[in-house]
């Protein structure tokens, strides 16, 4: 029962940081957890960009987040806000009025496995398809299509670290793809 009562409020604190909006330029990496799509790696992801680039100034800036491709920014944008850091409200910042309930409640839970598990690794990048190498942290749906069409174009990956040629994979990711990648 108490376990019950505390999914209950963790479900309500979640609603309550989407309905207000978080804020990209402020939020810490249990408040970007919280988000569709947003596990630890992207969070960290998130906070270090603005930390080497400074504020956000736009919503449409997380696209530039290692791990953050147009699926996970499509999902995240209605929930974020640009706050006062830099000066001026942005115009793709909306808040939504408030989070439907069960939108809420069947998000919240996923951001949380997200973060918490290794769910579909391995992931061996030479065989896997899209849906496949979107298992792998910091790679959403852009970030496969890159690498299927890597793959395609100049064969199999002899190791992991090879993915540093894919257009839009770098240190970071690699380094949050960890363990869960293989070749083999």
């Amino acid at each position: 029962m108490r376990a019950f009562l505390l999914v209950l409020l963790s479900i309500a604190f979640a609603a309550q940081a989407w309905a207000a909006g978080i804020d990209l330029n402020t939020a810490d990496a249990s408040a970007l957890e919280t988000l569709p799509g947003i596990g630890a790696s992207k969070a960290a992801a998130i906070i270090q960009y603005r930390t080497d680039h400074g504020p956000f100034k736009t919503v449409d800036e997380l696209d530039n987040v290692s791990g953050i491709g147009p699926s996970t920014l499509a999902s995240v944008r209605d929930l974020v806000t640009i706050g006062p850091a830099t000066g001026k409200p942005d115009a793709s910042s909306t808040k939504p009025a408030a989070a439907p309930a069960a939108t809420t409640a069947a998000a919240a839970p996923a951001a949380a496995s997200t973060s918490t598990s290794a769910e579909g690794c391995p992931v061996n990048i030479n065989t896997a398809d899209t849906s496949g190498l979107m298992n792998l942290p910091g790679i959403g749906e852009s970030k496969a299509t890159a690498i299927l069409q890597y793959r395609t174009d100049h064969g199999a990956f002899a190791s992991c670290s090879a993915l540093d040629d894919v257009s839009g994979i770098g240190p970071a990711t690699i380094t949050a793809i960890g363990d869960c990648c293989k070749v083999k």
